[in-house]
């Protein structure tokens, strides 16, 4: 686990009604005063939670943003059940630095109240924003184009984040993304960052110079991915096909027990390569369900260096080493990120400005080939 700042919060969460938010707000810098806090803020985020979401985690990701950057959050969770209008806590958290004497702090509201209520009062979190500040949209559960909340948050938003390891129907979400980006939405997501170290290892393999020239050899891919989610397992190859000027021709679902899909993609000088996607089902499920398991590179030509074994350092892949062949096989491990949190990947992308143009072109990839 990386580890975060210590937060110390100036007052529990105080119940207050709408008109007085602004008002409370104030109240707490005054009691504190100038000297002991200062009232800080970079930017604007909007966190918007499942339905009836876990509060423990709620405020434990409440204190990962505040250990990194002093902001605004407005944090809207819906429950179920009857319309009994919106309710508002303010409080204010400020991580704490051992090299200053005074507390740099930001601004916590979270509103709570069914969907109708949150529907009748959308232009509330407008009123609320600090203005003239970027404004992040952290959208927690599967995006849901077409409901007034959500194209209201996302029209209010300079970027709009999710976390595809949450989708719940992973392939129909992902489309969902793209369909956000040729809109012109800045979209970014948690589960992509997952993804780096599968990247920079494949690359690697293929850095000595007496071996780039054999990537544009690989004819054949194979995914093992963790049942359950498949976006993962789509979106590397997406970078993968990007990157080498594959153009999808037509997929295939095989199904079975491991929910086999097939890709046939065209390579820049029309050769055919095929991509095989496969399901896992592991005795132990990670924290992310469907993290990439293995990945091999296959090549028809006997002669080149282009076969490789990717393996997760956690789990292994003896599927894809007992696959044998005529070639031999590099065979390298992969260590997971030291986190994978939501929450320790959110920073990063706070940090973000403009458009993620490698992750736009992998997910047009992938997405091409979805509705192909």
């Amino acid at each position: 686990m990386t580890p975060t700042t210590p937060v110390v919060s100036l007052q529990t969460n105080k119940d207050v009604s709408l008109s007085q938010v602004e008002q409370e707000l104030a109240k707490i810098w005054q009691s504190y005063g100038e000297n002991a806090a200062a009232r800080a803020s970079t930017f604007n985020l909007i966190v918007y939670e499942p339905v009836d979401a876990d509060n423990a985690k709620r405020m434990a990701s409440i204190d990962a943003i505040a250990s990194q950057s002093p902001c605004r959050v407005i944090s809207l969770v819906p429950l179920s059940g009857e319309d009994e209008g919106l309710s508002a806590q303010v409080a204010a958290y400020c991580p704490l630095q051992k090299s200053k004497s005074s507390l740099i702090c930001g601004e916590y509201i979270t509103l709570q109240g069914n969907k109708d209520a949150f529907n009748r009062a959308v232009n509330l979190v407008a009123d609320l924003l600090i203005p003239d500040l970027p404004v992040f949209l952290w959208w927690k559960p599967s995006p849901a184009p077409n409901t007034r909340l959500f194209e209201y948050l996302v029209n209010l938003s300079d970027r709009v984040i999710f976390d595809s390891a949450n989708f719940a129907d992973p392939e129909a979400d992902l489309l969902k993304l793209w369909n956000l980006i040729k809109a012109g939405v800045q979209v970014a997501d948690l589960n992509w960052q997952r993804l780096l170290p599968w990247q920079e290892l494949t690359a690697q393999a293929f850095d000595p110079p007496d071996r780039r020239s054999a990537v544009w050899d690989v004819d054949g891919v194979t995914i093992d991915y963790e049942r359950g989610n498949s976006v993962q397992a789509l979106l590397f190859l997406g970078w993968l096909a990007s990157r080498l000027h594959w153009h999808c021709t037509g997929r295939t679902k095989v199904g079975g027990d491991y929910d086999i899909q097939r890709f046939n993609f065209a390579g820049k000088n029309s050769e055919h390569i095929q991509a095989e996607l496969a399901a896992i089902p592991l005795a132990n499920v990670g924290s992310i369900v469907g993290d990439l398991i293995g990945l091999r590179l296959t090549a028809s030509n006997l002669n080149t260096d282009a076969c490789n074994i990717f393996c997760s350092e956690s789990t292994g892949c003896m599927r894809m080493e007992a696959s044998g062949g005529a070639q031999s096989y590099r065979t390298h491990q992969v260590s997971p990120l030291n986190d994978q949190s939501a929450d320790a990947l959110l920073g990063q992308q706070l940090q973000r400005w403009g458009r993620d143009m490698l992750f736009e072109e992998s997910l047009t990839v992938i997405c091409e080939g979805l509705v192909n």
